[in-house]
């Protein structure tokens, strides 16, 4: 608590990162639809203004590739987006016109994570950190008093599928900067626990597994952590309360297939080499009837890897695949290894729009900037 109480009275004259805290602490909850702007939202108009005043207009090179190379790829997304309504005369903002606007303003988070981190360095880091740490504790509390269904938990997300993604990246995000920021190992354990908690309150099987994945890589690169958590989990599942529940329920929907058709089809991968005539510019993202006959039908590709090569084509893909050499480019192998499990889940959901995702990859690219900013 003393560390804690400390760092505030750090942000006290720092505005900026103040907003930028609020702004990733209020990621969990939602209030209106999904894909719509949510209140939270609102605190990064006024982050990035705080971030931008003062700012030298300098960012490590490694920084500036990874953001130019997410600004072509978005770039893309723009016009196959924006060409195909005007093709197919389709210009509702429900349909190929919104789905720009998710990959500017998750380059805008992007853009407000670098240039926060070439102010602050690593005081953005324990930020960013807190404001994560402050979600799970909140939420596992929450899920004792606050029941959003008896099968699958959601708690203030719209569906359990995004709150088992955010647990993921949560996880992701706090294995990533426990050894830099020196996370007390019992807080770090109890911390991953709790992300491990919220998965399997959601009953997400991609999250969950994401989130075993994680824990078996931690077990060669931080093995303590896990025997810490080893200890804490025994001591949650003890409590009883919903937890026991839930792991019933997400053992039996683990072993139960909901269709009978494959992995491909269920997730929307053979649209890829059925559609063979948009392999080289992309589909993209709207007017789904294209693709089937019947209505009900008419879902997105359940695959951010599917998404990309599906409704991008071979430019889009050459364009994200760079996107993530510049990423990779120089990193620490235990650090490329935090990011297999979020990748292993998109290869089931489409994940691209969450914006915890897009913070967990500004936050690799700062941790492979060597000391404090200039």
């Amino acid at each position: 608590m003393r560390a804690v109480r400390s760092f505030l009275l750090t942000l006290r004259d720092r505005p900026a990162l103040i907003a930028w805290a609020m702004f990733v602490a209020s990621l969990p909850f939602y209030v209106g639809r999904s894909g719509l702007p949510q209140p939270g939202n609102a605190l990064m108009f006024l982050a990035l203004p705080l971030a931008l005043v003062g700012w030298d207009r300098r960012l490590d090179t490694g920084v500036v590739r990874v953001f130019r190379a997410m600004v072509w790829f978005s770039l893309w997304v723009l016009i196959v987006n924006w060409g195909w309504s005007a093709v197919t005369g389709k210009f509702s903002f429900a349909d190929y016109a919104i789905v720009p606007v998710y990959y500017v303003w998750n380059g805008l988070v992007v853009l407000c994570a670098f240039v926060l981190h070439r102010r602050y360095g690593d005081l953005f880091l324990r930020a960013t950190l807190y404001a994560v740490l402050f979600d799970v504790v909140f939420q596992v509390i929450a899920s004792f008093v606050y029941r959003t269904d008896l099968y699958r938990s959601e708690l203030f997300f719209n569906n359990p599928n995004q709150l088992g993604y955010w647990s993921l990246l949560a996880a992701c995000t706090i294995a990533l900067l426990q050894k830099r920021l020196q996370l007390g190992l019992v807080k770090a354990s109890a911390a991953l626990v709790g992300c491990a908690y919220l998965g399997v309150m959601s009953a997400s099987r991609a999250a969950v597994a994401g989130i075993a994945i994680l824990l078996i890589l931690l077990v060669f690169t931080n093995p303590r952590v896990i025997i810490a958590g080893i200890v804490a989990a025994i001591l949650l599942v003890g409590v009883g309360g919903p937890l026991n529940e839930a792991i019933n329920k997400s053992s039996l929907r683990a072993m139960k297939r909901e269709s009978d058709t494959t992995f491909a089809q269920e997730r929307g991968y053979y649209r890829i080499w059925q559609f063979k005539e948009y392999i080289l510019v992309g589909a993209g993202e709207g007017d789904l009837l294209r693709f089937v006959d019947d209505p009900k039908r008419a879902n997105e590709i359940h695959s951010s890897l599917g998404t990309v090569v599906f409704s991008y084509g071979i430019v889009g893909t050459i364009l994200f695949v760079m996107l993530f050499v510049h990423l990779l480019r120089g990193a620490q192998p235990r650090m490329i290894v935090l990011l297999v499990p979020v990748l292993a889940y998109t290869v089931a959901h489409q994940g691209l729009r969450f914006t915890l995702f897009w913070v967990l990859l500004a936050l690799f690219a700062c941790l492979k900037v060597r000391g404090p900013p200039k």
